[in-house]
């Protein structure tokens, strides 16, 4: 296809992504659904005003607006699922105790996660509204492993944080000021040693030290205990790290590392974060944590957590076998047709020829194993050597 025809980094997807993509899918909510979990489908396009409410100003930046010509008002293209998911939780279902709610679909970004990144990414996820106990964080967790692992990945890697960490170094000193965080978030995401010195020029020495300290803190568990020698002995410190050693003996994952310096989506998350890397790709391809009151903006403040797969990259980094498949003759015979509605009725793919038609065309698509032919009167099914 020429690459002219779509914008960069927006591409279309192909038959044999698209079934991957839909089996996996498949898979990820049918797995949500036996855990108690709720399929919603939210609208492509909402209100600005709806669609941004309660989240951050990252997610702002990367939405596509443009102007209803029917009300005037500005519209937006969803550039994430979770807001909409706790709008329909804090807002439509009104809820009172626990609210488990999971969905899939595409998401548009005005800016790539990342050079290779597709702006189009397609998703799926799960968030569990009504909960602020460790339980629930636990539950997430375990829940975010078997979801990796459905997708193909057999030793699955966690990377753990907790913003805990970061906002009580920050609010036990005076000097820091709302306007100074973007800066700070920055260069601590970007690990920056230059720009976090630049950022935190007003701030105590024993909070600058504490915020160089974290650039370096990450790794294997033994880090949780290096972090309780060398961080100031705030009780939130000690929470959070505490907290986060708990939830990844507990996650499931094969492996599992700690970085407080990975502060995306700080704005709105509140407590613990997780993520899961796999060899070859360089963004993480699932992302989750506690982001508690999000529904504040909607009458409700409910506490949540919960996390997104981003399957389409995901399923990039995997080639499933060709799907098998039975060729029948161009015949309109009743015996022969019958046979092969029962076949497919039965979850087989069969693909009758056309006049002219080979099967060599569909061995871009298909493993064409078998094949029916007529013996005596007789219509069966018979492997192709």
């Amino acid at each position: 296809m020429a690459s002219w025809l779509l914008p960069e980094n927006i591409a279309d997807i192909l038959p044999r992504q698209a079934r991957a993509l839909e089996e996996t899918s498949r898979d990820l909510t049918d797995l949500f659904c036996r855990h108690g979990f709720e399929l919603v489908m939210p609208p492509i396009i909402e209100y600005i005003d709806s669609l941004l409410t309660g989240s951050a100003t990252d997610l702002d930046n990367n939405t596509f607006k443009f102007t209803d010509q029917a009300s005037g008002r500005l519209l937006g293209v969803r550039a994430d699922i979770t807001p909409q998911a706790a709008r329909i939780d804090a807002h439509i279902l009104g809820r009172t105790g626990v609210t488990r709610l999971c969905y899939k679909g595409s998401v548009l970004h005005a800016r790539p996660m990342h050079p290779l990144a597709s702006r189009q990414p397609y998703v799926v996820g799960a968030e569990l509204f009504g909960a602020t106990s460790r339980a629930a964080d636990a539950e997430m967790m375990k829940l975010a492993v078997r979801s990796v692992r459905i997708c193909g990945i057999d030793s699955v890697h966690f990377d753990i944080g907790h913003t805990g960490v970061v906002r009580a170094i920050l609010a036990e000193d005076r000097a820091m000021g709302a306007e100074m965080m973007p800066a700070i978030m920055r260069a601590l995401r970007m690990k920056d040693p230059v720009a976090l010195v630049c950022a935190t020029q007003s701030l105590s020495a024993l909070t600058r030290e504490a915020l160089m300290n974290l650039l370096e803190l990450f790794g294997d568990e033994t880090v949780l205990d290096r972090m309780l020698e060398v961080l100031p002995p705030y009780e939130g410190v000690r929470q959070a790290i505490e907290e986060a050693r708990s939830l990844s003996r507990s996650c499931g994952a094969d492996e599992v590392s700690f970085d407080f310096c990975d502060v995306h989506g700080y704005q709105y998350l509140t407590g613990v974060t997780f993520s899961c890397h796999v060899p070859g790709l360089s963004q993480a391809v699932l992302r989750g944590g506690r982001y508690d009151d999000i529904g504040v903006a909607f009458g409700r403040a409910r506490p949540a957590v919960g996390f997104t797969i981003y399957l389409r990259e995901l399923v990039q980094s995997c080639y499933e076998p060709l799907p098998c498949v039975i060729i029948a003759p161009a015949s309109d015979e009743a015996p022969l047709l019958a046979l092969i509605e029962e076949l497919r009725e039965n979850g087989e793919i069969v693909v009758q020829l056309l006049p002219g038609e080979s099967a060599d065309d569909l061995s871009d698509s298909f493993n064409a194993n078998r094949m029916i032919v007529c013996e005596g009167e007789t219509w069966v099914v018979k492997s192709i050597k």
